[in-house]
């Protein structure tokens, strides 16, 4: 019943060419779409920690993948892009806040 937004931050969208994958990484948020219809999307490539994976065969996979040019580990949130979607995302909020009350 409040104006919602939903954001993504997946490592997908850090891959070499990793913008092709933008729907994809969108349609994953369709379960949250099915709940309610949010105000605003945002969807953000991610970080990628080795070290932080716990399983030894998680952590060998995403080495190779690394070695073989698939991801490249460290942190490629762009926060520049990230705040600029939260300072977009303000007004939307108040005025969808807006119309919900005047409903």
């Amino acid at each position: 019943k409040r104006p919602f937004a939903m954001f993504a931050v997946c490592m997908t969208l850090a891959m070499r060419n990793g913008e092709k994958y933008r729907p994809q990484v969108s349609a994953w948020l369709a379960p949250g779409r099915q709940l309610v219809r949010p105000v605003s999307e945002g969807l953000f490539a991610g970080i990628l920690d080795i070290g932080k994976i716990s399983s030894f065969s998680d952590r060998l996979k995403f080495r190779l993948s690394v070695v073989t040019g698939v991801w490249s580990e460290g942190d490629h949130r762009d926060w520049q892009a990230i705040h600029a979607w939260a300072e977009e995302l303000h007004p939307q909020l108040i005025q969808a806040t807006a119309s919900h009350i005047q409903i």
